[in-house]
């Protein structure tokens, strides 16, 4: 028995609306830049969120501390971040899941400072 051309059509959109609302639901969730306030408004995050996490790119503000600029990932420092203290002394590190790795920098007005970290997570002086 032959299918009708209109059923074919019928069957034929059904299909391709299965997996256009398929590919829509099964996507992974895009970053969204937004800026929340936490602990009573003493820090204050702008930049991505994704799964509740900070994720990406992001400035972390803690009031009359300073704020951490760099990415974030699951939540955590990730990467590249540099940390200002309000009173102006500067910190850039590499971060891998929230802890310091490789080699620290301090920045405290025209000196700086540099340490290896092992991997026990003592310093060692970086020459």
């Amino acid at each position: 028995m032959q299918k009708s051309k209109g059923r074919l059509l019928t069957e034929i959109g059904t299909i391709v609306g299965i997996v256009v609302l398929g590919y829509i639901g099964l996507a992974p969730e895009k970053p969204k830049d937004t800026t929340i306030k936490m602990d009573h408004g003493q820090m204050t995050y702008t930049g991505a969120i994704l799964n509740n996490k900070f994720a990406g790119q992001g400035t972390l503000h803690v009031k009359n501390q300073g704020q951490y600029v760099g990415n974030f990932a699951d939540g955590r420092f990730q990467g590249i971040g540099t940390f200002t203290a309000q009173n102006g002394w500067r910190m850039k590190s590499n971060f891998n899941n929230g802890q310091l790795v490789k080699k620290v920098k301090l920045h405290i007005g025209d000196k700086t400072y540099s340490q290896k970290i092992l991997a026990d997570g003592t310093l060692k002086n970086a020459h």
